[in-house]
């Protein structure tokens, strides 16, 4: 069988997000979810999910928050990391941000650990690392500190990882079965961000996306993903959904 790593994101960010994701990994096919320590629902997320030992959970690494009326910020003390913080004591909303207020390469370890506590004191087994918005694109060393970190912590380093799967989430099995039916390599990296629609995810919108666009999207890569035979469908055309720990670094990344 060839692979294919199935990955929820932004897990722990809204209550429409955990249930979502926690019917998708009811449905089978997701087997890596990625959760967001400063969301205002993580222990909601722990409840429903932190008990799974299928499932492999990932520190996603927040440093932004991009919507205009849903904001967070640091878990650590905002006194402690003031460079990662706007005026509001919020984190910014687009990590290019950063490249006209660059922030301290040591508050930013420090506020990844307070992350990386936060969601072990909340239960859950942490075996691999991403980050949301990839923020280490806009600044200068940033990379190479997380890669030493995430080695140091024992955690799976997220871009060893990506061969995207083609087209996102599909709209259908009949979508699916065609991108299925096209693919060549081993192992393919397969995104997602499920969220059941709600007021509260048309909330999450910005000048750039508009909220009731976003909420409804999120929705249908919800319904898809809840479909119970993606994993009969995936191995019937020779692939089977795996975890971060069951795959394979790619090479010369």
């Amino acid at each position: 069988m060839r692979r294919i790593i199935t990955r929820a994101d932004d897990y722990a960010s809204s209550r429409s997000a955990n249930a979502a994701i926690a019917r998708t990994v009811e449905a089978g096919f997701i087997k890596n979810v990625s959760i967001m320590a400063p969301g205002p629902y993580l222990a909601e997320a722990a409840q429903l999910l932190a008990h799974r030992k299928d499932i492999c959970f990932g520190f996603h690494m927040t440093l932004n928050a991009e919507w205009d009326n849903v904001r967070w910020g640091p878990v650590a003390a905002k006194e402690q990391v003031p460079s990662l913080i706007d005026r509001d004591g919020y984190f910014h909303q687009d990590p290019s941000l950063f490249q006209h207020h660059p922030p301290l390469l040591q508050e930013i370890l420090m506020e990844c650990q307070a992350q990386l506590d936060k969601l072990t004191a909340a239960g859950f087994n942490i075996s691999y690392a991403d980050s949301h918005m990839l923020p280490e694109r806009f600044i200068p060393g940033l990379q190479e500190e997380l890669d030493r970190w995430m080695e140091a912590k024992g955690l799976i380093n997220h871009r060893y990882y990506y061969n995207f799967f083609p087209g996102g989430v599909p709209d259908g099995a009949e979508s699916f079965e065609r991108v299925l039916g096209g693919l060549t390599d081993e192992q393919y990296f397969f995104l997602s961000h499920p969220a059941l629609y709600s007021e509260e995810m048309v909330q999450c919108g910005n000048a750039q996306v508009d909220g009731e666009e976003l909420a409804r999207g999120r929705d249908q890569e919800a319904a898809f993903l809840a479909r119970e035979d993606l994993n009969e469908i995936s191995e019937r055309w020779g692939f089977r959904a795996v975890r971060y720990d069951e795959a394979a670094p790619i090479s010369g990344v």
